[in-house]
């Protein structure tokens, strides 16, 4: 059973707060709002695309078994030593962020060889297809090459 407490801050926020709320509230739709907020500072609304991609690469545990059979071994070191599942937690963060891959990224052929190994069944070229795409779609993205 609830307590009373909680039951009387429900009705403060339902009755009270809520109402006020919407009487202050900015002009304009959320996605107007948002991109009024935060667009700026480079991030950008999530479609739903991005929202599959991110919750494939979720699976992704980061076990290194996907980089035996990948071409980024012939990669520079400093590609070679991020890994596949960097290119994850790089997207995880920020899309801004994902023009700073850009090394990493273009090293990917695209064979899907990847694909087969990985135990938890992330779509690994199908996720890194869409990181391409998404970085050169970002404003300061330098041109890559698909």
């Amino acid at each position: 059973m609830p307590s009373p407490g909680a039951l009387a801050y429900l009705a403060w926020r339902a009755l009270v707060a809520h109402p006020l709320k919407k009487l202050f509230r900015q002009p304009g739709t959320g996605l107007e709002r948002f991109r009024a907020a935060y667009v700026s500072e480079g991030l950008v609304p999530t479609r739903p695309e991005d929202r599959a991609a991110g919750e494939a690469a979720s699976a992704c545990i980061a076990c290194g078994i996907c980089e035996t059979g990948c071409d980024l071994a012939g990669a520079s070191p400093a590609v070679r030593a991020l890994g596949l599942h960097a290119a994850f937690r790089l997207y995880g963060r920020s899309t801004a962020e994902l023009p700073l891959a850009r090394e990493a990224l273009l090293a990917c052929a695209g064979c899907a060889g990847c694909d087969a190994l990985c135990p938890t069944g992330v779509p690994i070229s199908r996720v890194l297809a869409h990181l391409r795409a998404a970085a050169s779609l970002h404003p300061s993205a330098p041109a890559l090459a698909a």
